[in-house]
């Protein structure tokens, strides 16, 4: 007994820490929609401060200790949660599951290699008195150092608890309490929850989303940070890769929480440390699995989301709702598009065969085979939508099957290398299993957890890995008939030959039928399913594809190095792959192989430097003269257009162009021997790929969709400054357009046939009451289709505005823009005469502008009480909204998701009798509703007007509208047609404005 309650304590102990860092996951996923699979690199980075500054400034005292302890948790981690969430996070709001998910691999990549860089730096290169953490047994405490224990007699058996684990109970405890009180009696707590569960009402009901976010980011790194800080000395462990699997350890216990309920999360965590604790004692029928033990978190989170699946109320097939990547080059002929790709192509090949010495040839050998690898992904995730972590996995799996065979069976190279294959393949169907039920950020996970229970289970049988210690299996080069692949170039040649064909393979799949499959199940599992395709095949066939093809790569990297082992591809590994791979681009066969070969040369480059010797003077002087006329011809070509300079493009031509000068003329050394120490180059490596995969996670082409959107955009200036002089026209002059990423350079690509120069005259209907909105000139775009060609609206004070049109005319268009959801590129928004078209939605909300949205303005998540608290803080005034509506008060603390139609539409408008607001849109109030609770809104419409509020009301059923309306305006194409009083609106101008007709303006 006494040893069972000892096993108790310290798995609750070590589950207090899991709970920290799931805590902070569970807040930070309800509060923005972004899982942070980066918390262990935040742990740990804030473990190895805590540490340096302990032992680097001898601190020995508490009170130190605790100002050191303040130092890490609460001015560290907020201000690095702040950093991150400007950084990465906040524009990865609206972004689909599969780029958030990639973008917090990038910051798990690259936070702990630059805390590595820096105490490697700091300990072996510069003297900053850092202590190296190459042999740490004793990792500081808060409380006491040394750690005592204490011995408490339970009658019978005695309890040992150290001072490090008391101080991990109690800081859970503390911040178990802390947590349910904010997310439940706080009003920020309150935003939150509402910006998770409708970002965009949230802001048209003033919660500042990015003040949420930040808040959210802030408590969650300081929870990652405060589970570095105190776990540290329990695990007595400063290694990055540790902190990872914590992190994803902890990523169960929120599972367990449903990724929702903080209590229930961090109960989670605890009984994680307990249970594994129990089964590594108690299992008895597991002792022989090596490995077990450790896998119980994984299983957890496993079950924990395959039964999550069953709750969902919308099947998961819609694993990737990003749009199809926009082609920025379909202005380009066909030989054009390809001519980079066919020069890179020519580059392998020369270097392999003819400049490449050996040396080179065994990092181009690598580098191909990473390709093959890598273009795995393109598969899964560029075409199919689906984010797998378990790609490591696929490779160590076919190498060591392969392996295997070789070895027992003495078969030839490429019979093992079938079985192999295969093998990884029947691998990636069993790791499909969870896709037919989940997607998103529940996939990824699933994926993670299988990865880790193969890697410390399946990859640890003694059978399997060649005995109990690390051997492995010896791989030979292939041999194919009288062809010997024994050295490298003939390895290299054909790699060659193997990548240009699953190139072609891959290019060829994503143009097929079978790729319009993939497409069409990765956007819509119901809709696919009822075109005739079957779903559960297509998944199961892009897994299996996509194993194949990472066990394909694996085997000939194995037999490139001559051995294999379970730790020759690990899953950290592979994460760090899949970060390369994000930052080059995750849709093109071509940019998987360009991120194997730099993978491959990265750590060479950063261990050895570079070196100029080989290069002859002239050779320098040609390749100078070729990047420098290639920046003055970027300058001046921009310039012409009306571009500004783009800085980076010819700020790295003129740099490459002086670099080569000054190896010419000796200006000064400019050879690099690299860095000294091995982990140096690695982190550095690791650092500069996370980092560019945060940035790029939103674009999945990568580096090269920002090059292609850049060129496009220069095209196409190019293309407007010939046909103003072809036509002998002056071109206006134009503001500078931001070409700094694809996003933002969308809606030059076809600009609107209506010149931006002109100016608008404005509406020149003059109600009986001044303007409180004026639309002037406005325009708003979709990526590239322009929806609003210079709407010019007023909405007066006092009076119902009612704005008809038929479908698509672009009514819901100018209400998102009015409310400022949908910025607009051209134009004016003005609110009593000030313009406020810069203001973001929660603004415009702070300034009484209102949007009642078409698809009900309530928070179905939040109770109808929460609901009125969000628009009513003060008590009396939710008192009186219930008075006036007493359905309201009788449901207070039912979900809003659960009330009728009308008592949706209710709940979002009577808060706002309490305070009116200066302007209120509705679109389509009346949609779905009965007509009885329709006349109950036109009424609650016409107390609005009699108060004072400017209303804009869109309606389909426009005879309603128009009986309680003072002036109409039609809509036709994304202009304006017609706008005048109610009373000169007769049958032919209606059917007009609905039937599509032109309508002539009245006088």
């Amino acid at each position: 007994m006494g040893e069972f309650i000892q096993l108790l304590v310290s798995g609750a102990i070590a589950g207090s820490i899991y709970s920290l860092i799931a805590a902070g996951l569970t807040l930070s996923y309800t509060s923005t929609g972004i899982f942070n699979l980066a918390y262990g690199g935040i742990a740990y980075t804030s473990a190895m401060l805590y540490f340096q500054l302990i032992n680097a400034l001898g601190i020995e005292s508490l009170g130190m200790r605790l100002l050191s302890f303040f130092l890490v948790v609460v001015v560290f981690c907020p201000l690095l949660g702040q950093l991150l969430n400007v950084a990465v996070f906040r524009p990865l709001a609206r972004a689909n599951d599969a780029a958030k998910v990639m973008a917090t691999i990038g910051i798990l990549v690259a936070l702990p290699a630059l805390t590595d860089l820096l105490v490697d730096l700091g300990t072996k290169t510069w003297d900053w008195g850092l202590q190296s953490t190459d042999y740490v047994f004793l990792t500081p405490g808060v409380w006491k150092v040394p750690s005592e224990t204490w011995t408490y007699d339970l009658g019978g058996f005695d309890l040992r608890i150290s001072s490090n684990q008391w101080a991990v109970l109690v800081v859970a405890v503390v911040v178990a309490g802390a947590l349910w009180a904010l997310m439940r009696h706080t009003r920020i707590g309150l935003q939150m929850r509402a910006v998770v569960d409708r970002p965009d009402l949230a802001g048209l009901r003033g919660v500042s989303e990015s003040f949420t976010s930040s808040a959210a980011w802030i408590i969650g790194t300081m929870l990652a940070g405060l589970a570095g800080v105190v776990g540290a000395p329990v695990f007595n462990s400063l290694e990055s890769n540790q902190y990872n699997v914590f992190m994803f350890i902890a990523t169960a216990a929120a599972v367990v929480g449903g990724l929702r309920s903080i209590p229930l999360a961090f109960a989670g965590g605890v009984a994680l440390g307990v249970v594994t604790s129990w089964v590594g004692r108690y299992a008895t029928f597991a002792q022989d699995i090596r490995g077990f033990e450790s896998s119980v978190p994984f299983v957890v989170l496993l079950v924990g989301l395959l039964f999550m699946a069953r709750e969902r109320t919308r099947r998961s097939g819609v694993v990737a709702d990003a749009p199809p990547a926009t082609d920025y080059t379909n202005d380009l002929p066909a030989w054009r598009v390809r001519l980079p790709w066919v020069l890179g192509a020519v580059f392998i090949v020369l270097q392999v065969f003819i400049f490449a010495d050996q040396f080179w040839l065994g990092l181009w050998v690598t580098g191909l085979a990473f390709g093959l690898v890598f273009m795995s992904w393109v598969l899964l995730t560029g075409l199919g939508g689906m984010v797998s972590l378990a790609q490591a996995a696929f490779v160590t799996m076919a190498a060591m099957t392969a392996g295997l065979i070789l070895d027992k069976t003495g078969l030839p190279f490429i019979p093992a290398l079938i079985v192999g294959v295969i093998i990884a393949g029947v691998l990636g169907v069993i790791v499909a299993l969870p896709a037919l039920r989940l997607g998103g950020l529940p996939l990824a996970l699933a994926t993670l957890a299988l990865a880790f229970m193969s890697e410390r289970v399946l990859f640890e049988w003694s059978w399997f890995k060649n005995g109990q210690g690390t051997k492995g299996w010896d791989i030979p080069r292939p041999k194919l008939g009288p062809f010997d692949f024994e050295d490298e170039k003939s390895l290299a040649a054909l790699l060659v030959i193997l990548v240009l064909a699953a190139a072609w393979l891959v290019r060829n799949l994503q143009r097929s039928v079978t790729g319009r499959a993939i497409i069409a199940v990765r956007n819509s599992e119901p809709a696919a399913a009822t075109s005739g395709h079957s779903v559960v095949r297509t998944k199961l066939a892009v897994f299996a594809l996509s194993a194949l093809l990472a066990g394909f790569g694996g085997v000939f990297f194995a037999a490139f190095i001559g051995n294999v082992t379970p730790f020759t591809a690990t899953t950290q590994a592979g994460l760090f792959w899949l970060a390369v791979v994000i930052l080059v681009g995750i849709r093109r066969p071509g940019a998987a192989v360009m991120a194997g070969i730099m993978v491959a040369a990265s750590g060479h480059t950063f261990g050895t430097g570079w070196h100029w010797e080989w290069m002859e003077s002239w050779h320098v002087v040609l390749v100078a003269s070729v990047f420098g006329a290639a920046a003055v011809a970027t300058a001046i070509r921009d310039r012409q257009v009306g571009l500004p300079f783009s800085l980076p493009i010819i700020g790295v031509l003129a740099v490459l162009a002086f670099i080569c000068l000054a190896r010419v003329y000796s200006w000064y050394p400019i050879d690099w021997d690299g860095f000294d120490q091995y982990d140096e180059a690695r982190n550095i490596t690791a650092f500069m790929f996370g980092i560019g995969a945060m940035q790029l996670a939103r674009e999945p082409d990568g580096i090269l969709a920002f090059t292609a959107a850049q060129n496009r955009v220069r095209r196409d200036a190019w293309r407007r400054r010939l046909a103003a002089w072809n036509e002998g026209a002056v071109v206006a002059e134009q503001a500078p357009a931001d070409v700094s990423s694809p996003t933002t350079v969308m809606a030059a690509l076809e600009p609107s046939e209506i010149p931006e120069s002109a100016e608008s005259s404005g509406d020149q209907y003059a109600g009986d009451h001044p303007p409180a909105m004026e639309l002037v000139g406005v325009r708003a775009s979709y990526g590239l289709v322009e929806a609003l060609h210079g709407i010019d609206l007023s909405v007066p004070r006092g009076e119902i505005t009612a704005l008809l049109g038929p479908n698509g005319a672009g009514k819901s268009t100018t209400c998102a823009v009015a409310s400022g959801l949908l910025p607009a590129t051209h134009g004016v928004v003005r609110l009593d005469g000030e313009d406020i078209t810069a203001l973001r939605s929660h603004r415009r909300a702070r300034r009484g502008v209102v949007l009642a949205p078409e698809a009900r303005g309530i928070f179905s998540g939040l109770t109808v009480r929460e609901n009125m608290q969000l628009w009513l803080p003060n008590p009396d005034d939710r008192e009186l909204c219930c008075e006036r509506f007493p359905i309201l008060g009788e449901r207070q603390n039912q979900l809003a998701g659960n009330l009728s139609g009308g008592e949706q539409q209710i709940l979002t408008l009577a808060p706002l009798l309490a305070h009116p607001p200066e302007v209120l849109i509705a679109d389509e109030p009346s949609l779905g509703l009965a007509p009885l609770i329709v006349n109950q809104i036109l009424e609650l419409f016409i107390e609005f007007k009699e108060r004072g509020v400017a209303l804009l009301l869109v309606e389909e059923k426009a005879r309603d509208v128009l009986e309680i309306a003072d002036s109409v305006a039609f809509i036709s194409l994304g202009h304006i047609t017609w706008h005048g009083p109610r009373s000169e609106v007769d049958h032919d101008q209606l059917d007009a404005a609905y039937l599509g007709e032109a309508t002539a303006n009245s006088d």
